[in-house]
């Protein structure tokens, strides 16, 4: 079975390119934990500054306890990214689907 992922996060108003530059980065350090696949999207019509960022995954399971892991034990350089990374993101969710085509 696979899952879809999405994530929308809506950043302060005109941080949109910060945010962009954080999510490259993030989205490399997912590739290297296996999860590959990547898509994002950003607005152009509805709630102005969101981002969009859809990934697959084969195991929600394997899922969580990558996300876990990615929390723990952080170096100092993951932790100041993900600190810049929340320090400009107003609101977020997120949506997992089943993929069944």
């Amino acid at each position: 079975m696979r899952y879809m992922i999405r994530e929308a996060f809506t950043a302060q108003r005109g941080k949109v390119p910060e945010y962009m530059e954080d999510l490259k980065i993030i989205i490399d350090l997912l590739k290297s934990l296996g999860i590959s696949d990547h898509r994002v999207f950003v607005d152009i019509s509805g709630r102005m500054d969101t981002v969009y960022h859809e990934y697959q995954v084969d195991s929600l399971d394997q899922y969580f306890q990558t996300e876990r892991g990615f929390f723990e034990d952080m170096d100092e350089q993951t932790k100041g990214l993900v600190d810049h990374y929340n320090s400009i993101t107003l609101t977020g969710t997120r949506e997992i689907f089943e993929v069944i085509m």
